[in-house]
Formats: structure tokens, C-alpha cells, sequence
């Protein structure tokens, strides 16, 4: 089974990340395939210079951990319009389009929005 998960929120000051990250690693522990797609304002995710307090859950290190098992997407049109550009991105995330988004679409069997 093939998942697309797209992620529209920030990694902080929303409550709806931790959860979407919860569904994200109970897929990947089911061994299916899965790609991740930041759009709107979950581009800021993809932000190199996250930095939580030491007490606090870092979703960097969460989505890091996905890259090896996980296709990391995000928009670069979404990006360009919030000032993320690929020299703060993390390394693992890899700048895309809309299109790809839609051949994603197309190419899964189930696709969650969070």
C-alpha cells in the first residue's frame, strides 16, 4: 500500500503536528510505501535551524528518522513565498512542485492531509 501524507502545518503553535507524526510512524511501521508532501505552512518543517528547547520533542530529529524509509517532499513555490529556500532546508527534504505533488496523488493509494 502506498501512503502520501501532506503536512500544512508549522512545527509549532499548532497542536495537529505531533499526531500527524504519530500516524506517520505508525505507517512506516506497517512497512508500506510513503511519501510526505509539505505544503502552505508546513514548509516550515523543512528548516534546518529548528531548535527546540532541550525538553521539548524536535520534529527535525522525527523527520530525519523518516528519510530513510520515507520520500520527504516539500513546495518550493510554498517555500519561496515564506523565505525557505534550499540553503536552510534540511538536506533530507528534497524541493519539489506542485506537479510532483499531483504524481503523487496519482500514483497512491491513500492520501491524508493533516
Amino acid at each position: 500500500m502506498k501512503f502520501l501524507v501532506v503536512m500544512t502545518m508549522p512545527p509549532y503553535g499548532d497542536s495537529r503536528l505531533k499526531p500527524a507524526c504519530d500516524f506517520i510512524d505508525a505507517v512506516m511501521n506497517e512497512d508500506f510505501e510513503l511519501n510526505v508532501f509539505f505544503l502552505s505552512d508546513g514548509v516550515w518543517n523543512v528548516l534546518k535551524t529548528i531548535t527546540p528547547a532541550s525538553d521539548e520533542w524536535n520534529p527535525l530529529v522525527f523527520f530525519k528518522k523518516c528519510s530513510n524509509s520515507a520520500g520527504l517532499y516539500y513546495c518550493e513555490a510554498a517555500g519561496a513565498r515564506r523565505g525557505v529556500v534550499p540553503e536552510i532546508a534540511a538536506s533530507f527534504f528534497k524541493m519539489s512542485s506542485l506537479a510532483e505533488l499531483s504524481d503523487l496523488t496519482l500514483h497512491s493509494d491513500r492520501v491524508v492531509v493533516f
